[in-house]
């Protein structure tokens, strides 16, 4: 794939495990970049971002977004929220041939927001599907790109050069593409991604409402702690992607609710058969993933 643009300047909103892995792969791929990330804290040090320069993986640290107008590509890899909040504030230092992208795993309200504010023409939406119970630039690296999905989400009027690099880019770090509208992610992430962690979480309440002295957490081996391993990740992140993905949240967790009932009124009832379906089912499915 031939594409047109050669960027050379990578700005960064949010540096933590995502933004960070994102910046080692660049940093492989365009070893002679600059890559600049936004210091929040603006008048004090800020320990990870120093980090990352130590390691050579950021040429700049910044304390102003006018930085960012010299940027080719602007990561936003904040909380959705967040990334929304710093789309306005860098409006003003957004050149004309900048691809905005970001790593949010909720799509519709940032793609709102990139309509009410005329950003069409730069955005491509991204979200790489990998990720760790760890959290951080210290925890991060390239290799958290390979071997998974990344979904980009571009707009009716995203040139097909951005999109096509965004898509070399992810190619190039060991990622595989799939493009499709943001509705459909929403919907898509809420059932694979946003429910899960839902229901992780309130598994591990449940569970800790129950073990007053400690058994039950002494006890818990694979079962219980592979499903329930996502409960380790940010909360403010899940806190954000549940105010930001409500409709289709909701929506699927009215399914697996009623089908918990279900599965409930079978046990009462001792209908053997319809729990050996239940159980069948989610096997033949699970065995035929990937």
């Amino acid at each position: 794939m031939k594409i047109s643009i050669n960027p050379t300047h990578f700005g960064f909103i949010g540096f933590g495990l995502i933004g960070g892995s994102i910046a080692h792969s660049l940093h492989k791929l365009y070893p002679n970049a600059d890559i600049i990330a936004y210091n929040y804290y603006e008048t004090k040090p800020h320990p990870k971002l120093e980090l990352a320069k130590n390691d050579g993986i950021l040429t700049k640290i910044s304390t102003s977004l006018n930085d960012f107008s010299m940027c080719d590509v602007i990561f936003l890899c904040a909380p959705v929220l967040t990334n929304i909040k710093y789309l306005k504030k860098l409006m003003p230092y957004i050149s004309d041939n900048c691809i905005i992208t970001d790593v949010g795993s909720v799509k519709g309200n940032i793609h709102k927001t990139i309509e009410e504010l005329g950003l069409t023409h730069h955005f491509v939406g991204g979200h790489p599907m990998t990720g760790s119970e760890k959290t951080g630039y210290d925890n991060s690296d390239a290799s958290y790109l390979e071997g998974t999905y990344y979904i980009l989400t571009p707009t009716k009027d995203t040139p097909l050069e951005y999109t096509e690099w965004m898509t070399q880019f992810a190619e190039a770090s060991g990622s595989h593409i799939e493009i499709m509208d943001y509705n459909t992610h929403d919907c898509v992430t809420a059932a694979i991604s946003h429910c899960p962690h839902i229901i992780s979480a309130s598994l591990v309440n449940t569970v800790s409402k129950h073990d007053s002295s400690g058994v039950y957490k002494r006890l818990a081996a694979g079962g219980f702690k592979d499903i329930t391993r996502i409960s380790s990740s940010s909360p403010e992140m899940w806190q954000n992607i549940c105010l930001t993905n409500p409709e289709c949240i909701v929506s699927f967790l009215d399914e697996y609710i009623n089908l918990l009932n279900t599965v409930k009124s079978s046990i009462i009832t001792g209908d053997g058969d319809a729990l050996m379906d239940f159980f069948s089912s989610a096997k033949d499915y699970r065995d035929n993933m990937a």
